[in-house]
């Protein structure tokens, strides 16, 4: 009878588009039921609704619930049929509930990334797995994605990363990052940051220093870096003056001969790498945010010793490992930037990251009276001035918010000799 009565179906193209909303409404509850729309009604579904409901349906579109359509059919001789039954038999095919799908699929994803966790067990790259399955964070929509595209790509790029974290995580030593994806994986391409497996390791590596992944390159170099991985050595770099290094007990004679020399001496990724420890004069240095000023006050102390850095604008990972370095051999840093929001949010940020080692170094609304120019200051970069944190800062930035103008540095260059020959 089931087959008698598909066949009947079938034959009539009146019910292709109910039994496919059947169908479509089947999986998604579960059982037979809801409601079928039909717009745009044809001549052979208008003919067949008129024989199932007894009345015309002039109309262009219609609606009625899957229960009142398999009704219809207990007049007839297929009254009482199987109609899950029917429905399998017509489209060819065993129905399936979505979420029993849903179900099964999420079954055999987490059997997937089990099987990869027990390659890792209590390991930082297994923990790392567990907490973002767990807490849906981190890498989790990325990884999620690359499941559902394909899952074999996937597994090999997560068993890369996850020996890649292991081992920079383990004993953190300076190694190109070129040579380790190499070492890892055979490529050194793998880890590049313009591809899957790159952007894979800097969320796991962010995951295990407790840090949001990192949003710009300089921010990537830095977590790199914090692993032992160098990437971009050479390109990125920082100015010094008055800075004398050290391997081990052994001076730098690179360094130490432009120290000697009182010139300025570009320093990179590269070089810093090779260093253990720095000096600077008196324990202190002096860092400006503008080049110009930078070699302004270096030319003028001419031969005078004085230890200086230019971060030339937005600091880079270069200058910042410098002054990591000079912070732990108990130098201190005085910091001096222009006066607008960009000036502000950086030394808002070097704050924070080295607080009673770093001096703002005429940083203050006084100091911005006397250098104000006639600049006006947008209202979107006004705006980035909210977000300052440092105490100190908020003072000058409701200054600079008021005023609506920004200051140079420029205009200080005689304060600055004057403290640096003084201190």
């Amino acid at each position: 009878m089931p087959h008698e009565f598909v066949a009947y179906l079938k034959d009539n193209p009146g019910y292709r588009r109910m039994m496919k909303q059947i169908r479509w409404k089947y999986e998604s509850l579960g059982h037979l039921g809801g409601t079928i729309h039909l717009d745009k009604i044809s001549d052979d579904e208008r003919a067949v609704l008129r024989s199932l409901f007894k009345k015309n349906y002039l109309q262009k579109s219609a609606s009625f619930t899957v229960e009142k359509f398999i009704n219809a059919f207990e007049a007839t001789r297929y009254r009482g049929i199987d109609f899950e039954a029917v429905l399998s038999l017509y489209f060819n095919e065993k129905l399936s509930w979505k979420k029993d799908l849903r179900s099964q699929y999420e079954d055999q994803k987490g059997r997937y990334f089990e099987s990869i966790i027990n390659l890792f067990k209590e390991t930082p790259a297994g923990l790392w797995l567990e907490d973002i399955l767990v807490s849906r964070n981190n890498a989790y929509v990325v990884i999620n994605s690359k499941y559902n595209e394909d899952p074999e790509h996937l597994r090999r790029l997560l068993t890369q990363v996850c020996h890649g974290l292991n081992q920079s995580v383990a004993q953190p030593q300076k190694v190109r990052l070129a040579l380790f994806a190499s070492r890892v994986t055979k490529d050194p391409h793998a880890f590049d940051m313009n591809c899957d497996g790159g952007r894979l390791l800097l969320y796991a590596l962010a995951a295990y220093y407790h840090l949001g992944y990192p949003k710009n390159a300089e921010a990537q170099m830095e977590l790199l870096y914090r692993a032992g991985l160098i990437y971009d050595e050479v390109s990125n770099y920082t100015i010094c003056r008055g800075i004398h290094a050290f391997i081990g007990d052994t001076s730098h004679s690179g360094w130490a001969g432009f120290a000697n020399c009182s010139e300025p001496l570009h320093v990179s990724l590269w070089n810093i790498g090779m260093i253990d420890r720095v000096t600077c004069v008196n324990n202190r240095v002096f860092v400006f945010e503008n080049p110009t000023v930078f070699s302004e006050v270096a030319g003028l102390l001419e031969s005078q010793p004085a230890s200086l850095i230019c971060s030339a604008g937005n600091v880079k990972v270069a200058t910042l490992l410098l002054l990591d370095i000079i912070v732990k051999g108990g130098s201190e840093i005085y910091y001096s930037g222009d006066f607008d929001s960009e000036g502000l949010v950086i030394a808002d940020k070097l704050k924070k990251r080295y607080g009673e080692k770093l001096t703002l170094w005429h940083f203050t609304p006084e100091a911005y009276e006397t250098v104000q120019s006639k600049k006006k200051l947008s209202v979107a970069r006004l705006k980035k001035l909210d977000k300052i944190e440092t105490l100190e800062l908020k003072m000058l930035a409701e200054a600079i918010k008021k005023s609506g103008y920004c200051g140079y540095q420029e205009m200080l260059v005689d304060v600055y000799l004057k403290d640096i020959e003084r201190l």
